[in-house]
């Protein structure tokens, strides 16, 4: 996702606390990454690490409620 190699280590900790979402694409010709994902995180988290984005429609609609929220 960012065009240049980065470390496994920066891709296990990119957002929520969470790895990326493609880190078995980027990463699965080198290492078991389901393996290691399933060492350290729950089925459900798991599950939620490998989920496609959002359409970045909703995307949009979530974080303009959220603002909208705060502002009021």
């Amino acid at each position: 996702m960012l065009g240049h190699p980065v470390p496994f280590s920066y891709c296990t900790q990119c957002s929520d606390s969470f790895p990326c979402r493609k880190i078995v694409d980027c990463w699965s010709h080198q290492m078991d990454v389901k393996g290691f994902l399933q060492s350290r995180y729950t089925p459900e988290e798991v599950e939620h690490i490998l989920a496609p984005p959002k359409p970045k429609m909703l995307q949009l609609v979530e974080l303009i409620r959220k603002a909208s929220a705060r502002k009021d």
